[in-house]
């Protein structure tokens, strides 16, 4: 017994393992992350209802969506905001590698009768001859991604996007880290029995990295006859070092904005929003 919660709750060198395709491809899993998505009034997998509505209008307007332009969203989930894109007109194609929000953001534009192609495709690896005006990636899951992840979907974004086009993302900020505290919880089936419809134990260890600003929450789940682990990771950024990443790259910021609704950057909110283009130096 010992042993075993020793090795629950030992820290995990840093960015060693991965778990988003499975947090996000589990049957049960994303039954739940799919009702999260979907309730106007948390912000656990999308903002709520009243930021989405502010971030569709601002970037309507910023990139003037409208007939012949042309948009994708990466980790786009059931559609939140692709339907409402698709309203002005532009040409909408939304990625997402979670089954389920894919099959229901299908259904619900059928049934809103929108014309919107959806993949079901690990943006990390999509390769297409589509061109586009704005890619959108947004709730901050640039953070989520280990460093090379995010040179893959760096890289993904440069070769996609037309002359001119535009890449729209939001981080976690510096200060957010600061309120980041190690802690251990643990409880019989932890958060109201998200990670499995059968019993089991759940063991969260959330860790600070300081000297790279990371954090991680580790989710270690006990069930009869086996256990998994889940990795949580989130990179808080300054502008700068986020401007620094993106240049290796190839890209170039050229706006930082408060949020993905388009408020004033305050370097002393939890996080903030960056438009990037290819870099024409």
């Amino acid at each position: 017994m010992f042993d075993a919660l020793a090795r629950i709750h030992t820290r995990p060198v840093i960015f060693s393992s991965t778990t988003i395709p499975e947090l996000w491809t589990d049957p049960h899993i994303s039954e739940r992350m799919l009702a999260t998505h979907l309730d106007p009034g948390v912000d656990l997998s999308s903002y709520r209802g009243e930021l989405i509505e502010r971030a569709v209008a601002f970037v309507t307007e910023r990139f003037a969506l409208g007939p012949g332009r042309r948009l994708a969203d990466f980790g786009c989930g059931p559609g939140l905001y692709t339907r409402r894109f698709a309203e002005t007109g532009c040409e909408v194609t939304g990625l997402d590698f979670s089954r389920r929000s894919i099959e229901y953001a299908r259904a619900a534009a059928r049934e809103a009768g929108r014309d919107i192609r959806y993949l079901h495709q690990d943006y990390l690896t999509y390769r297409d001859t589509a061109r586009y005006d704005v890619v959108v990636m947004i709730m901050r899951d640039y953070c989520a991604m280990i460093p090379d992840a995010r040179r893959r979907l760096l890289g993904v974004v440069r070769e996609h996007l037309a002359d001119g086009g535009s890449f729209f993302f939001d981080v976690d900020a510096a200060p957010a880290f600061d309120r980041v505290e190690e802690r251990v919880v643990h409880a019989r089936s932890l958060m109201d029995g998200f990670f499995s419809p059968r019993p089991y134990f759940g063991f969260l260890d959330t860790f600070r990295y300081e000297q790279e600003r990371v954090s991680l929450d580790k989710y270690e789940i006990v069930e009869q006859g086996g256990t998994r682990t889940y990795f949580n990771w989130t990179q808080f950024f300054t502008p700068g070092e986020l401007t620094a990443e993106l240049r290796e790259a190839g890209l170039s910021v050229v706006e930082v904005l408060g949020d993905v609704a388009g408020a004033p950057y305050d370097p002393a909110a939890p996080q903030f929003a960056v438009i990037a283009q290819v870099s024409t130096e």
